[in-house]
């Protein structure tokens, strides 16, 4: 796995920097950039709502106290659907990783050595600030979806009045699209520099984010009907703490990088 965050371990016994074959790769950057746009989009493109708006008034009527309408009111100021979202938090470190790796291969190795290991740092020290807080904002919210469906009867009333409707149809296509992208950003990938298979680390990255995809699309097809925003909730609980357990190799990794940097910078000095 470090193999992915030292940048050039997988091109040493490769050709040079020209035989990066760039439309290839910017075409490839763009394909995997489009991907988290989309990810990151998510709720624009299911609607600002997955289910009907329910007034103070619909849940009285419900049966439901106002106290309760009101705290899940707060709690879910954003539709169901999280589990698409968060994949932007995977997806994103991979992009950052495929962005370095061109890098490498475009500009001379003593450029890239100072700006490599400070880059990575800088960027996955806030990655991990933020998969941190987001992951407990989710924890927080996956709890308060299972204690108002258990609660019954109220609880129960107000789970349903506000995630008991799940868009699986506009979800399932989204992430078809997203599968197909991942795709053919692969296909662009191996065109561009087939060595790009040797570095193993981008290779697992990979993969794993097309397996919790996968996982997802299963859980909104297979879960019954009300259950499906609380499995959505979970997974998407689960893909933000991968992304922040590896952020956190890639922030530990990126150490020796700049020390060594730092290091070659103070010999040149002298």
């Amino acid at each position: 796995m470090a193999a992915a965050w030292s940048i050039r371990e997988g091109f040493r016994s490769g050709p040079d920097p020209d035989a990066l074959r760039r439309p290839f790769f910017i075409a490839a950057v763009v394909v995997f950039a489009l991907v988290v746009l989309v990810e990151v989009g998510m709720s624009l493109l299911l609607g600002q709502t997955a289910v009907d708006p329910v007034s103070a008034s619909d849940a009285n009527n419900l049966g439901v106290p106002l106290d309760v309408f009101l705290k899940t009111q707060r709690a879910d100021a954003e539709p169901p659907g999280a589990g698409i979202g968060f994949l932007a938090f995977l997806d994103g470190l991979l992009l950052f990783t495929v962005v370095m790796l061109g890098l490498s291969l475009i500009i001379d190795l003593r450029t890239y050595g100072r700006i490599q290991g400070l880059a990575t740092f800088i960027v996955t020290l806030l990655w991990v600030i933020a998969a941190f807080l987001t992951a407990m904002l989710a924890l927080a919210k996956l709890f308060l979806m299972i204690g108002l469906f258990v609660a019954t009867p109220f609880g129960t009333i107000a789970y349903l009045a506000l995630w008991g409707s799940f868009p699986k149809g506009q979800a399932a296509a989204i992430l078809g699209l997203l599968l197909v992208l991942k795709i053919v950003f692969a296909v662009l990938l191996i065109l561009s520099q087939p060595k790009f298979l040797k570095v193993t680390g981008l290779v697992v990255l990979l993969v794993v984010s097309v397996l919790l995809q996968v996982i997802l699309g299963l859980i909104h097809g297979f879960l019954p009907g009300p259950l499906v925003s609380i499995g959505d909730q979970f997974w998407a609980l689960i893909t933000v703490v991968v992304a922040l357990v590896w952020a956190l190799i890639m922030l530990i990794a990126s150490i020796p990088a700049i020390i060594n940097a730092l290091r070659v910078s103070g010999s040149a000095g002298d």
